[in-house]
């Protein structure tokens, strides 16, 4: 992650100097300055919120407690992936264009999410096929336990 913030500051610079002329900054820049604090924010906050097992609401995820874990520090890494990306609305686009620096955001927020679900899909699907063969296993005991 180090080598690619390195690359990615480094390319920022760059483009910065080789195109001196066409930055503009507006009032707008501002609003990819807050996006990039909020990402940062949320980014700590996926990082540090650690689920529990046990506390689970009928209606909730189908994830085990370590699985949402691990898709939380996916998507805290790929806000943290994004945040570069921000850097040019804030330097060069006009104002219009500043303000589609909400969909990098929302890119940010949900890739990590759903690239984790991606990536473990199948195991996350053996894992609920198991848990619901055993279920179906022990509603059988437990209706002929109730017939003998």
């Amino acid at each position: 992650m180090i080598i690619y913030y390195c690359i990615t500051i480094i390319a920022n610079i760059v483009a910065a100097i080789v195109f001196y002329k066409n930055i503009n900054v507006t009032v707008l820049s501002v609003m990819p300055l807050l996006l990039i604090a909020l990402m940062i924010f949320q980014a700590l906050l996926f990082k540090n919120e650690k689920v529990e097992n046990g506390f689970r609401t009928a209606y909730g995820s189908n994830l085990t407690a370590d699985e949402e874990n691990k898709m939380l520090d996916s998507g805290s890494s790929f806000l943290l992936a994004t945040i570069p990306w921000m850097i040019p609305f804030i330097l060069f686009f006009p104002s219009i264009v500043k303000v589609l620096s909400i969909l990098v955001y929302f890119v940010g927020l949900v890739g990590g999410l759903i690239l984790y679900r991606i990536k473990n899909k199948g195991k996350i699907v053996n894992r609920i096929d198991a848990e619901e063969k055993e279920r179906q296993e022990q509603e059988k005991k437990e209706q002929l336990g109730r017939w003998k």
